[in-house]
C-alpha cells in the first residue's frame, strides 16, 4: 500500500486516447497498461493537467501518492501559479483571477477533480454515458487547475461549444460534494484515488488521477514508465 510520502517502482505504457475528441483535443478517459501486474490492466487514468502537452513515444519518471491532505505537498498543482473561479455570466464562463487571499485551496480542487472523474466512472457503460456529459466533466475538471497562459483558450472552448451551463453546473456539485457534512456538504473524500505526479525531466509531462481497482491495493506504485504511442495524450489535433 502507498504510505505517505512513500514511493514505489513499476512500469507503463500508455494504451489508448479513446475516441471522443473536443476542440481538436482527446477527452478524458485514457488507457494505461502496467507492466508488472498485468491482472489488473487496462488502468483507467485521468489526466488533471490541460496546461501540459506531449506527443510522440516518450519515457517519464512519476511519483505516485494516494490523493490524502498529507500528500498534497507532492502533487504538481500543490502551489499553483493562478488561482481562477468561474462564474456564469448571461450563459458564458467567465474566469476571474484570484487576488489576496483565493476563495478555494489546492486540497479542495484535487478532490474536486476525483469526485468529477468519478462521476463518468460511475455511469462508463451506460446509457447515460453520453458524449456531452463525457466532455462536460472532463472540461470542467481541467478548469480546476488551468494556468494564465491556457485559461481562455480552455473557457472559450467551453463556450463556444455551449457547455457552459453544464460545466458551470458540475462545478457547483463537485463544490457541494466535497464540502464538509458540518459545512452542509456531502464530505466527499476521494477514497481510493492515487495522483500520478511526474518528476523532473527533459520535457514536460501532465499529472494524472487513477482509481485503484476493487478488490485490492493500490496498484500504481512509484515511478511510472510510459510509452505514448503516436498520438498526443491531451491536446493531438483531430484529423
Amino acid at each position: 500500500m502507498i504510505m505517505s510520502g512513500s514511493a514505489y517502482a513499476d512500469s507503463f505504457y500508455f494504451l489508448s486516447a479513446g475516441n471522443v475528441t473536443w476542440d481538436g483535443v482527446y477527452v478524458n478517459p485514457y488507457q494505461a497498461v502496467d507492466l508488472s501486474k498485468t491482472w489488473e490492466n487496462p488502468l483507467t487514468v485521468y489526466c488533471d493537467d490541460w496546461n501540459t502537452d506531449f506527443s510522440g513515444n516518450p519515457t517519464w519518471n512519476a511519483d505516485v501518492y494516494t490523493l490524502t491532505p498529507d500528500n498534497l505537498s507532492h502533487f504538481k498543482y500543490a502551489n499553483p501559479s493562478s488561482d481562477y473561479t468561474l462564474a456564469l455570466n448571461s450563459g458564458k464562463l467567465v474566469a476571474t483571477l484570484e487576488s489576496n487571499t483565493p476563495a478555494w485551496s489546492p486540497w479542495q480542487r484535487y478532490l474536486e477533480a476525483a469526485w468529477l472523474d468519478e462521476q463518468w466512472r460511475d455511469i462508463m457503460g451506460t446509457s447515460a454515458a453520453t458524449r456531452d456529459t463525457q466532455i462536460e466533466l472532463e472540461a470542467a475538471m481541467w478548469t480546476l487547475f488551468v494556468d494564465a497562459s491556457h485559461v481562455d483558450r480552455l473557457v472559450g472552448a467551453i463556450n463556444n461549444s455551449g457547455y457552459a451551463t453544464e460545466v458551470n453546473g458540475y462545478l457547483r456539485d463537485a463544490e457541494h460534494a466535497v464540502t464538509s457534512v458540518a459545512k452542509g456538504g456531502l464530505g466527499y473524500t476521494a477514497q481510493g484515488w492515487d495522483v500520478i505526479v511526474p518528476t523532473n525531466n527533459s520535457f514536460p509531462m501532465q499529472e494524472f488521477l487513477v482509481h485503484a481497482p476493487e478488490p485490492g491495493a493500490v496498484i500504481l506504485l512509484g515511478t511510472l514508465v510510459g510509452g505514448l504511442g503516436l498520438i498526443k495524450f491531451r491536446r493531438k489535433r483531430a484529423a
